[in-house]
């Protein structure tokens, strides 16, 4: 609808399928592969992901993960893959099916900070150390990331560099007498490293 009546729009962190439209974001599969190449260098060989919906950022970062096992010759397992959709219940649960394998995940990339946190307290309340058991890192750094009971590795996607972007984006589309040719302008992700995967250094 939006096209049909030449109203500008810039779409955030989700490219949606069959559209060719202006987009300001992260590559999700950049995104995944950074998460899962930290927990490897951090001695993980053993990594699990609790991906998230079925959608463009949910597949990404799968695919991100899965072209960081390929890259360290590690095989990827799909029973080391669990859903854990948005949220911190979901992750919870998650987690609680990771911890049944045998052998069990020794590092866990979730799909974003919210399913990491659910993630934490399932291993805790397993008995298990975070980062020495099982190392966890997650995606977003929400603004609590640092107050949880252990403080949350994540990656980091610029959300204010994302919107200021897309508002300037926006800004010349509507200014401009003939529509602009769509582009899509990507941020990179940014490894935060806090005490939840931090073992070596």
């Amino acid at each position: 609808m939006l096209d049909r009546n030449k109203i500008p729009y810039v779409l955030i962190d989700r490219i949606l399928p069959g559209t060719h439209a202006n987009y300001v974001g992260v590559k999700d599969d950049d995104l995944g592969a950074l998460a899962t190449e930290h927990l490897i260098a951090q001695g993980c060989r053993r990594v699990a992901h609790i991906r998230g919906p079925a959608v463009a950022t949910g597949t990404g970062r799968l695919r991100g993960y899965r072209r960081a096992l390929t890259h360290h010759g590690m095989a990827y397992l799909p029973d080391y893959v669990a859903s854990g959709q948005y949220g911190d219940s979901t992750g919870y649960e998650a987690m609680q099916q990771l911890l049944n394998l045998n052998p069990r995940p020794d590092g866990v990339f979730c799909y974003n900070d919210p399913v990491a946190a659910g993630a934490i307290k399932a291993i805790l309340e397993a008995q298990l150390r975070v980062p020495e058991d099982i190392a966890v890192i997650g995606a977003g750094n929400v603004h609590y990331s640092d107050l949880l009971r252990v403080p949350l590795s994540t990656i980091d996607q610029s959300s204010s560099t994302i919107g200021e972007t897309a508002a300037d984006m926006l800004a010349r589309c509507m200014e401009s007498k003939q529509p602009p040719a769509p582009r899509r302008i990507f941020i990179p992700p940014r490894l935060v490293i806090r005490d939840s995967s931090r073992r070596q250094g």
